[in-house]
This record gives C-alpha cells, structure tokens and sequence, in this order.
C-alpha cells in the first residue's frame, strides 16, 4: 500500500493495538501479533495473475476494524 502503516498501543498495559493510516483512521486492533500480522497481509501484493483465477471484486466493509471487541 501506498499509506503509512503504524501500531499504537490502546490500553496502559499494551496488551492491546490499533493499526493506523497516514489519515489517523484505524484499520484494524487485536494484539501486536495480530496487527503484526494483518500489516503483512495488507502490505503483501496479491497475486491476481495466476492462471486459472477468478477474480471476483469484492466490496469494501468499513465496519469490520477490529479482531478483539472493545
């Protein structure tokens, strides 16, 4: 992605994070393995080109931001 990605910790203890765009928005919480995890599946390019693929769009929920319900 072009946006900056970064992990800010939610809570005192740190046990739980928030990923953030460039723009201040959160994209996603859960634990630092999870927004570990979740920066390398947004950062990592998909491979959309491989034969015998279906690409099917699909939209874009912005109410799914968190793994842990706060």
């Amino acid at each position: 992605m072009s946006i900056e990605e970064i992990i800010h910790p939610l809570d005192a203890a740190g046990t739980i994070y928030a990923i953030h765009d460039s723009n201040g928005n959160v994209i996603g919480t859960g634990t630092r393995e999870v927004c570990e995890i979740l920066l390398y599946i947004i950062g990592t390019p998909q491979a959309t080109n491989m034969p015998g693929r279906i690409n099917v769009p699909m939209e874009r929920r912005p109410n799914v931001r968190s793994a842990i319900a706060i």
